[in-house]
């Protein structure tokens, strides 16, 4: 329990560093007042696109389309295409109001969760992110996001997921007039397979 509460307050300090500068906007009517900080999801992911951009990894991009599998490497701007998905995905602190965040320690994978859901999940992209903390490092293990959004008449249902200095997904399931595709992406830096 002591580790849990040391945890809380490394988070609590760690996330009002990232925040300093920033006023925290005031939370909706009804929920509450909420004075934790929020974890920069947007600065954690551009510091693992600089963490790549910095080294000369070989870089993979493994796609499956309704089964059919397509390999092949790509570059760093390539790969900063593929990231600029998690970006895009990101919420910012001025989007707090809209999210609860709750901790947890789940001992069977050593690791603290920090999760964020919306309040009212039809007025965001972003329905669920997970981020999960190495129980010993307070260090970042994985992100989980998952998003439904609309593109004109396409439908996608899409899950994010980013394993710390290794590799990333991106899992789409779009809908267009009532045929469904399936889209199955990996992107591969430092993972051996």
């Amino acid at each position: 329990m002591m580790r849990f509460i040391t945890f809380i307050a490394v988070i609590s300090v760690y996330c009002s560093m990232i925040a300093c500068g920033n006023p925290a906007p005031p939370s909706p009517a009804g929920k509450g007042s909420d004075t934790s900080a929020f974890f920069s999801l947007d600065g954690y992911i551009k510091s693992q696109i600089e963490y790549v951009d910095l080294r000369n990894f070989p870089i993979s991009c493994t796609s499956v389309v309704n089964g059919k599998k397509d390999s092949a490497a790509i570059d760093k701007d390539g790969f900063k295409q593929w990231a600029q998905v998690f970006l895009d995905r990101c919420f910012t602190p001025a989007q707090k109001p809209l999210y609860k965040e709750t901790v947890f320690e789940d001992l069977s994978t050593g690791s603290y969760t920090l999760n964020y859901s919306p309040y009212d999940p039809d007025k965001v992209t972003v329905k669920n992110a997970d981020v999960l903390l190495n129980r010993e490092t307070n260090m970042v293990k994985r992100i989980f996001i998952k998003s439904f959004y609309n593109n004109g008449d396409t439908t996608i249902e899409e899950q994010c997921s980013w394993k710390a200095d290794k590799s990333f997904r991106v899992n789409r399931v779009k809908t267009i007039h009532g045929q469904t595709i399936t889209e199955l992406n990996y992107i591969n830096w430092n993972e051996n397979k």
